[in-house]
Parts: C-alpha cells; sequence; structure tokens
C-alpha cells in the first residue's frame, strides 16, 4: 500500500482491536459506559443531596403566577397523578403520583417544559 507523504501509516486491524479492548478494560475498571445516563452510586448520592427516586417530584423555577390548577393540569397528563402543593412565595412545588416508576415518567416528559417563554421547569426526585 502507498503511504501519502505526512499521513500517519494505517493501523492494522489487530491494533485497532487492541485498543478496542484496552478501552474497554478501562471503562470496566471505571465503572463508565458512555451508552448510559451518568450516575452516581447510591451512597455519593445521599452525601450530594440527590435524592433517590421516589414518588415525589419537586418542581423548581416556577413563574410567580403558577397556580395549583395551572400545575394540576400539566401534571395529571401523566398516569399516576395524586396532588400537587405549591409552596407559596418560594416558587417551587412537590407533586405526587401512585409509584416512583410513574414520577420518573412525568419528569423525564416535563423536564425543562416552558411554563413562560422565560422560565422552563426543573424537576427532581424529593428528599425524603
Amino acid at each position: 500500500a502507498k503511504r501519502v507523504a505526512g499521513a500517519p501509516p494505517a493501523a492494522s486491524a489487530s491494533a485497532v482491536a487492541q485498543a478496542s479492548v484496552s478501552q474497554k478494560s478501562i471503562q470496566d475498571r471505571i465503572g463508565w459506559n458512555p451508552q448510559q445516563t451518568p450516575n452516581a452510586p447510591k451512597a455519593a448520592q445521599k452525601s450530594l443531596g440527590v435524592a433517590q427516586p421516589n414518588r415525589t417530584l419537586f418542581v423548581e423555577n416556577l413563574p410567580i403566577e403558577a397556580t395549583d390548577t395551572m400545575l394540576s393540569m400539566l401534571f395529571r397528563q401523566y398516569p399516576g397523578f395524586q396532588e400537587v402543593r405549591l409552596i407559596p412565595g418560594r416558587n417551587v412545588a412537590f407533586v405526587d403520583y401512585q409509584n416512583e416508576y410513574q414520577a420518573g415518567m412525568a419528569m423525564q416528559g416535563l423536564q425543562g417544559f416552558a411554563m413562560t417563554p422565560e422560565v422552563t421547569l426543573q424537576l427532581s426526585y424529593a428528599r425524603k
């Protein structure tokens, strides 16, 4: 095979395979998988203040004009909705679902939802 001046030599198939195996073993050792969403280990989540998945969502960044009715209409689109508790003067609310899975589906669906052109919702699991 001809080599173009200044171009790196073509890698052999075995060298490419070896690099792939080496990268895989490093990923296994550090517990990293690029196909998965990043999750801290459960012990680290607790120490960092990250709530464990549960049936209650914590909703932040609500517009001042948000009401219980507005939030109920929004969150009841997802199965298992039970209630909204808006905290007056704090621009936050708690939303209960029947189970953790249903709360997770609502959180995925409404994360970053634009309540107004300037305000998008920030959702997380409530700390217990």
